[in-house]
């Protein structure tokens, strides 16, 4: 027991010391052990008092396996983004089980490049998923997913295995829509298809259909519950069972929860 436990220190520890070095790998063996699979996420956090150009992402990790710590890298454009700060997460995955604080680090010596890195401390693993820290950062662009990148992710099991972190997900980052919106379709007129935006500020049941003039339904393009974001459909001309439609004006309708909007379109041939 002494030894997997000296083991897994060891590691760990080789580990925070790189954050502050800006090398999350240098020093430490890859060895592969039970995290290989593991998943990192990071999302917006939509957060209605945050102050206007601020973006706040949300890191958490999936499918862990006795996890001891872990440490990643960021890296984001300087020029158009200010990092500001990174906040271990009460609660968060490392503190399950005993609930002892973690030793936790945060580094941004490198221009575009935050490096993060935090070891559980109470001689157990944490298993499963869950949330790991909050980064904040200042812009006057909207974010884009895009703009970041992560690398050199490395996970350090209880056993001191090492692993590589192979899948890194960044999502929308996009701020949420304020308010329920449908716009105009583009183009318009159109021939052959046509793409409709709407927005949602709130996760809902979503329902935009296709009319004639006379109001006949033509073709429904959603029909389901969406989460809250910013969403295209599109329209290819057919009605339900796929048949060309004439040329002329239709109607589509949405309704989302109590809001419902109608828009005009032109389809030309």
């Amino acid at each position: 027991m002494w030894n997997l436990v000296s083991t897994s220190v060891c590691a760990a520890f080789v580990l925070i010391g790189q954050v502050f070095a800006g090398d999350m790998t240098r020093g430490l063996t890859i060895t592969g052990g039970r995290n290989s699979g593991a998943t990192l996420k990071l999302e917006r956090v939509n957060d209605p008092d945050a102050e206007s150009g601020v973006l706040k992402m949300l890191v958490s990790v999936a499918q862990t396996s006795d996890l001891k710590g872990y440490g990643f890298s960021l890296q984001y454009d300087p020029l158009k983004y200010e990092f500001v700060s990174a906040t271990e997460l009460d609660g968060n995955l490392l503190k399950s089980g005993s609930g002892q604080e973690t030793l936790f680090l945060s580094s941004n010596r490198t221009p575009g490049q935050v490096d993060i890195g935090a070891v559980k401390i109470d001689g157990r693993g944490a298993s499963g998923g869950g949330k790991l820290v909050e980064l904040t950062f200042r812009t006057s662009a909207t974010p884009l997913s895009s703009d970041f990148q992560v690398s050199e992710s490395v996970l350090v099991g209880l056993d001191g295995a090492v692993d590589m972190l192979h899948h890194a997900e960044i999502g929308d980052l996009k701020p949420l829509p304020d308010r329920f919106n449908l716009e105009q379709n583009m183009p318009n007129p159109f021939n052959p298809s046509t793409a409709i935006g709407y927005q949602l500020p709130e996760a809902a049941m979503v329902r935009l259909a296709i009319y004639n003039l006379i109001g006949q339904e033509v073709r429904v393009l959603v029909n389901e519950r969406r989460n809250a974001g910013s969403f295209t459909a599109t329209w290819d001309g057919t009605d339900a069972l796929g048949r060309r439609v004439a040329s002329g004006i239709y109607l589509y309708r949405i309704q989302a929860g109590s809001f419902s909007a109608t828009r005009r379109m032109l389809l030309l041939k």
